[in-house]
């Protein structure tokens, strides 16, 4: 909540309204981190299956797979890539 009218908002709301709000934040989150998941398990089948040539014209090694397909951009920055 970034204001004080975001914040009095939720304050004058019932508790059980409050635990509604809550609990389908975190039902999301977790939607969100299996998501996830399953995205980075499709990339990472998508490039295992790249021939070794198409994987050096990306930039990576196949040794290289599981790191770029869990950390993404940040993994290239790390890299210098």
């Amino acid at each position: 909540m970034s204001s004080l009218t975001e914040l009095k908002f939720a304050v004058d709301r019932p508790i059980g309204w409050r635990f509604f709000v809550t609990a389908n934040e975190k039902c999301r989150a977790g939607l969100n981190a299996v998501a996830r998941i399953v995205r980075v398990r499709r990339n990472r089948a998508l490039l295992d299956e790249l021939p070794d040539y198409l994987l050096r014209d990306i930039g990576i090694s196949r040794l290289e797979i599981r790191l770029a397909t869990s950390f993404g951009r940040q993994y290239s920055d790390q890299t210098g890539i």
